[in-house]
C-alpha cells in the first residue's frame, strides 16, 4: 500500500497525471481501499470508466478555451485571462494558469485510459470486453482531439506509466498527422463494439461514436495531411446517425433543452450531473453564463428567485451582431426560446412590484415601443451603434445588460446552487450541420441546403413561417452562413473555438469579436494555444510552440 502510494505521488509530478492534487487520480472512490491490483479487476476497470466521463466534465466546462476568442462570445472584465484568450495579446504564454490545467486533465484522461486499455481482458471483463475496451479507446481519442485541436503536435502515450521506474522526462511531440491517424484507427476499431442505444443516460453508444468519427474525419479534411476519402467518409458517418431509428430532432425547438426533458431522443452524449450531492461535484455552471447579474445591478428590483433566473457569474458576454444571425426572429422560434427579452419587477417590497423593469425588444424591432418599462435597452443606440455591451471603460461601453440566455435554466434549485442538468455534447442538429459542412466541402450545396432547411423548418415551426425562415438557394450558403447557423442552432453549445479553427476561419470570424480587434494581435501563432511552462520544465523535448514565450 505504502508503495503504491509513491506510485502516486510520483506520478502527479509527470505528464501523464499532470499538475492536479493526488486526491483526484482516484475522486470517484476512495484511495484508502485501493491496491495496485484493484485494476485487474472488473469492478475497479468499471471505475475507471465512471472516473473518465466525470474528467469531461472539467474539460467541457473550461469556458475560457471554448468560447472566448470567438465570434460569438466576448469576456466581461480586463483580467489578464480576458486580455490573453479574449484578445490574443502578447502576454499569452505558456505560463497561463487555464492551459495549465486543461493539460493536465487531458492528459489524465490518457492516462487512465491507458490503464483501462492495458489492463483489461475477455478473462477478466467477460461479455463486456469489447465495450469496455471500446469506451476507453473513445474517451481516449477524444482527449487527443482536443490536445492536438488546442496545442498542435503532442505526446502520444499509449501505455500504461504507473511504475515508479517508468517514469517520464523525456518525450517527442508526435504530428498532427499522426495523431489524427491514431485517432481514426482507434476509433474505427471501436465502431459496432457499443449498443446503437446507450444502456443509461451519460452512455457513449455506437451513434456517439459515428458522430465523433464522422467530425474527425472532416476536421482531416480541410487539412494538408488530409485522405482522400475523408470528405465521404465523414458524409457517411453522419448520414447513418441521421438515419437512426431511436435518436432525431424533436418536433420543437423549445423541448431540446426543456428541463424536464432531459436525456431526450435528440440528445445523443451529455455529461450528467443531476441533484444527488454525491455525484455532482461542483455542478453544472452552464445556467450561469451569458447573462448579467439582474438582482446584483438593479437593486430592490429583483429578487433572489432561481425560479426566473439564476445568479450570473458574468463570465462569457453575447457579442451583440450575433442576434442579426438570426434573421427573422418573429418566425424563428429558436429566438425567444434561447434568449429573454423583459424581467417584470418582482421584488414585493418594490413600489413598481409587478411593473416591467426591463425591456428589450428584438433586434429587429425598431418602434422604440418601450411597454412602460423602467429601463429601456434597443438593441442600437441612437447613434447606430450596438447596445447591448457589458460595462466595459477601456472600450468605452456602459449599458452591462443584454438578452439573457434562458436555454438552460435551472429552476429546481435552491438561489445560486450546483446545477444539476445535463451537459449536451452531441445532439442530432450538430449531426445535421455537420454533415451540411462536410456536403458543402465536397462541393455538394445542395445536399447541404437540405441539411440546413431541416434545421430551419424545425425552428420555423409552421410551414408559413418556414416559407419566411428557409434558404431560398445553395449559392446563399456559404460556409460564413452555415457557421451563422451552427451559432443560433447551438447557442452556448461546446466547441465554437474548434469549429472556427476547423473551418479555418478563426483569423477571421474572430475579429467580428470587438475585443480581438482592440488588441489587434491575432495571427497564424494563435491557430494552437502555448504548451504550458510547468510541463515544458519537466519534459525534454517538449519545446514551445512557434510565436509564444515562456
Amino acid at each position: 500500500m505504502k508503495k503504491f502510494k509513491k506510485y502516486i505521488a510520483v506520478l502527479c509530478g509527470s505528464l501523464t497525471l499532470g499538475l492536479g492534487g493526488c486526491n483526484d487520480f482516484l475522486d470517484i472512490y476512495d484511495p484508502a481501499v485501493v491496491t495496485p491490483e484493484y485494476y485487474n479487476t472488473k469492478e475497479g476497470q468499471e471505475k475507471l470508466i465512471v472516473n473518465l466521463y466525470a474528467r469531461y466534465r472539467s474539460v467541457f466546462t473550461t469556458y475560457v478555451l471554448q468560447y472566448l476568442g470567438t465570434d460569438m462570445y466576448m469576456s466581461c472584465d480586463e483580467t489578464p485571462t480576458a486580455a490573453q484568450f479574449n484578445g490574443y495579446n502578447a502576454d499569452l504564454s505558456g505560463l497561463s494558469g487555464t492551459i495549465d490545467s486543461y493539460w493536465a486533465t487531458l492528459y489524465k484522461i490518457v492516462q487512465e485510459s491507458n490503464i483501462l486499455l492495458n489492463r483489461c481482458t475477455p478473462e477478466i471483463a467477460g461479455d463486456d470486453y469489447d465495450q469496455m475496451v471500446a469506451k476507453g479507446r473513445i474517451l481516449r481519442s477524444m482527449a487527443y482531439y482536443y490536445l492536438v485541436e488546442t496545442f498542435g503536435g503532442v505526446p502520444l502515450l499509449t501505455e500504461e506509466n504507473t511504475s515508479a521506474s517508468d517514469i517520464i522526462t523525456e518525450v517527442t511531440r508526435a504530428s498532427e498527422k499522426d495523431i489524427y491517424d491514431f485517432i481514426v484507427e482507434e476509433l474505427t476499431l471501436s465502431l459496432d463494439k457499443l449498443p446503437d442505444v446507450a444502456d443509461a443516460a451519460g452512455e457513449l453508444s455506437n451513434t456517439a461514436l459515428k458522430h465523433f468519427l464522422g467530425k474527425i474525419y472532416l476536421t482531416r479534411a480541410y487539412r494538408e495531411y488530409a485522405e482522400p476519402e475523408d470528405v465521404t467518409t465523414a458524409i457517411k458517418l453522419f448520414e447513418e446517425v441521421i438515419a437512426s431509428t431511436h435518436y432525431g430532432l424533436l418536433d420543437r425547438f423549445e423541448d431540446v433543452f426543456d428541463e424536464s426533458n432531459q436525456n431526450n431522443k435528440e440528445i445523443i452524449w451529455a455529461i450528467q450531473y443531476g441533484s444527488d450531492k454525491n455525484y455532482n461535484g461542483s455542478g453544472n455552471p452552464i445556467h450561469t453564463q451569458f447573462g448579467f447579474n439582474i438582482t446584483a445591478l438593479y437593486p430592490g428590483m429583483f429578487a433572489l428567485d432561481q425560479q426566473e433566473y439564476s445568479s450570473m457569474m458574468r463570465d462569457i458576454w453575447t457579442n451583440p451582431r450575433v442576434h442579426e444571425w438570426f434573421r427573422h426572429p418573429a418566425q424563428d422560434s429558436r429566438y425567444d426560446a434561447t434568449f429573454r427579452f423583459e424581467f417584470e419587477v418582482n421584488d414585493p417590497t418594490n413600489e413598481n412590484y409587478g411593473k416591467m423593469g426591463i425591456y428589450m425588444p428584438h433586434w429587429d424591432d425598431t418602434s422604440g415601443d418601450d411597454h412602460d418599462a423602467i429601463y429601456f435597452y434597443p438593441f442600437r443606440t441612437e447613434s447606430g451603434d450596438y447596445n447591448w455591451y457589458p460595462a466595459l471603460g477601456m472600450m468605452g461601453w456602459s449599458t452591462d445588460c443584454m438578452p439573457m440566455c434562458r436555454k438552460f435554466r435551472e429552476t429546481k434549485i435552491e438561489w445560486g446552487g450546483k446545477g444539476t442538468r445535463e451537459d449536451v455534447v452531441i445532439r442530432m442538429a450538430d449531426t445535421y450541420l455537420l454533415c451540411a459542412e462536410a456536403y458543402l466541402l465536397n462541393n455538394q450545396p445542395d445536399e447541404a441546403l437540405k441539411k440546413v432547411n431541416d434545421i430551419l423548418r424545425r425552428a420555423a415551426g409552421s410551414e408559413e413561417n418556414y416559407e419566411v425562415l428557409k434558404i431560398a438557394s445553395a449559392s446563399e450558403l456559404t460556409l460564413d452562413r452555415l457557421l451563422e447557423e451552427r451559432g443560433c442552432e447551438l447557442f452556448g453549445e461546446h466547441d465554437r473555438w474548434f469549429d472556427l479553427k476547423r473551418t479555418g476561419t478563426l483569423l477571421t470570424r474572430a475579429r467580428l469579436n470587438p475585443l480581438v480587434e482592440h488588441y489587434n494581435n491575432l495571427s497564424e501563432i494563435h491557430l494552437v494555444r502555448p504548451i504550458p511552462y510547468n510541463e515544458r520544465i519537466k519534459l525534454k523535448g517538449l519545446d514551445q510552440n512557434e510565436g509564444y514565450n515562456n
